[in-house]
């Protein structure tokens, strides 16, 4: 059959339809459409139909059907993989072999357990696509007939070109999910522009600049971000982060869970050791947990961890403050965050840990050094100590100073001013409820007193493990962890949902891929 003059996709195995929405999304300004889709699960091909109503559907074991059922097009999407390909779930990759079949009954919810990467060279030698992009898991690349699967399509008449990408660089999509895309054209059309340069700040530049993938090991180009490739600025080399989403973005903070000492049924002992060793970390911040093996815990500020067909992910959320007015951030950040406004007054301040160097030398700007500097010779004996916040006294009048807790007070006057720093006191803030209500610190002036009672204060210790509250994920937060959008219809229960999810590709990453093929043709 020849193929339409608009520009067409099939979607070899559409899955819940993630690579249809981020094709629909380059498509449909141009007049194509997605127009073939194909999936072994049902409930997949319900889903996909809500969504894509206009697309021929077909609920069929792929690797059995014949190719010449289904009309041709421009391009295939296919996202052929196979369980024995990932390490998910703790599992060691097979490489010996690709599983053609599974054993026993086939379940039609399984990760795509039918599908086989020589679905794609069987399919293309009819239908004689333009562009054809595989998605898979990196793991795959490990394949023992990877060569060979390369061999047989470079025989059809493609040429090819393998893409290692991070979700999370695609945005907006919140969650860091290692991927490998290898995208074939025919052989004589244009070669499809496939160097992705996220975004990036670059400090030593000072400057936001298109960073540049940049491979640990030149001779072994393929792995995933951080442990087998980096992005770096193209002027000085330096190694950047690019921009991304953070897992904050996704979350619904109306519910925050469940308190853990209220639960009936006690988390499992791997968790509750996540838990601890997160509340360790992050402190009053609320974290993320992935539930499998190895497991991870994360700040909220990073992306979700990799979304698989298993509902794992979960937040772990230290301590609730209910906020019904204005002005109630902003006032104590951690570093990592944003500046506030700087207006004409220096009002901002920064408390760090020093270093004190125990040695017999003078000058005190010798002894005490900041954790930021480097550490000074160290010698056989044990000299340098690290100096953190703790309780001391304040003397507020003339040019006196600070002195230690265990010291004689200073001469009493008629006029209160000594104050006792603790460690407690630096976890209070004022409340000022008068007119537009406003949080203080504890540093700054208190506000006007008037004739009403206005002021209180609030103090706080760190939370602990069984105060703090814990929930999973809900689908609707998975749902925008993948970066579908909101309105998008999933169908089935909140399990059935996770799992079309998780075999989802994430739209933002296929809408690039296809964008840039789509130039190629169009060039």
């Amino acid at each position: 059959m020849g193929k339409d003059s608009a520009i067409t996709v099939t979607d070899q195995f559409c899955g819940a339809g993630g690579s249809s929405i981020g094709a629909r999304k380059v498509l449909e300004s141009k007049g194509g459409k997605v127009a073939v889709a194909l999936n072994h699960w049902s409930l997949a091909i319900e889903t996909h139909n809500t969504n894509f109503p206009e697309t021929i559907h077909d609920c069929t074991d792929i690797s059995a059907c014949d190719p010449r059922r289904y009309p041709s097009t421009d391009i295939l999407i296919t996202s052929p993989e196979c369980t024995n390909h990932s390490v998910a779930k703790g599992k060691k990759a097979v490489t010996a072999q690709l599983d053609l079949f599974s054993n026993g009954v086939l379940d039609p919810a399984c990760e795509r357990s039918r599908a086989t990467m020589w679905d794609v060279p069987r399919f293309a030698e009819y239908h004689k696509y333009n562009i054809i992009i595989v998605e898979n898991v990196v793991d795959a690349r490990k394949w023992v007939q990877f060569p060979a699967w390369l061999m047989a399509m470079d025989l059809l008449g493609y040429n090819h070109k393998a893409v290692y990408a991070n979700s999370m660089h695609f945005q907006p999509t919140p969650q860091s999910r290692d991927r490998m895309y290898v995208v074939f054209w025919k052989k004589g059309n244009n070669a499809p522009d496939l160097e992705l340069k996220p975004k990036a700040y670059c400090q030593s530049c000072n400057s936001i600049i298109d960073s540049i993938q940049a491979w640990k090991n030149p001779q072994k180009k393929f792995g995933k971000y951080k442990q087998q490739y980096v992005y770096v600025c193209p002027s000085c080399v330096t190694r950047v982060e690019p921009f991304y989403y953070a897992a904050f973005n996704i979350i619904q903070w109306s519910n925050i869970g469940t308190r853990i000492g209220d639960r009936k049924k006690p988390l499992s002992e791997n968790t509750q050791r996540r838990i601890k060793y997160g509340l360790e970390k992050y402190r009053k911040e609320p974290f993320q947990i992935a539930n499998y093996t190895p497991g991870t815990t994360n700040s909220i500020k990073s992306p979700i961890s990799t979304v698989t067909t298993v509902d794992h992910n979960s937040i772990c959320t230290p301590f609730v403050i209910k906020g019904e007015h204005t002005l109630v951030d902003g006032m104590v950040k951690p570093a990592t965050d944003s500046i506030n406004t700087q207006c004409t007054r220096q009002t901002m301040s920064l408390c760090v840990p020093f270093i004190i160097n125990n040695q017999q030398q003078t000058g005190i700007n010798f002894r005490v050094k900041s954790i930021k500097d480097v550490v000074p010779t160290q010698s056989t004996a044990a000299s340098f100590s690290l100096a953190v916040p703790a309780p001391f006294m304040v003397e507020n009048k003339g040019t006196s100073n600070a002195s230690e807790i265990t010291s004689p007070a200073a001469t009493l006057t008629t006029v209160p001013h000594l104050g006792i720093i603790t460690n407690e006191s630096w976890n209070s803030f004022i409340h000022y409820n008068y007119g537009k209500t406003t949080l203080t610190d504890i540093t700054d002036a208190l506000g006007t007193a008037t004739t009403k009672d206005r002021h209180s204060i609030v103090s706080y210790q760190e939370p602990k493990y069984e105060d703090c509250f814990y929930r999973m994920l809900m689908p609707s937060e998975i749902q925008a962890a993948m970066a579908f959008d909101a309105d998008y219809v999933v169908l089935g229960s909140g399990k059935d949902k996770v799992k079309q999810l998780g075999n989802a590709v994430t739209p933002p990453a296929m809408e690039w891929l296809v964008q840039r093929c789509v130039e190629s043709l169009e060039n």
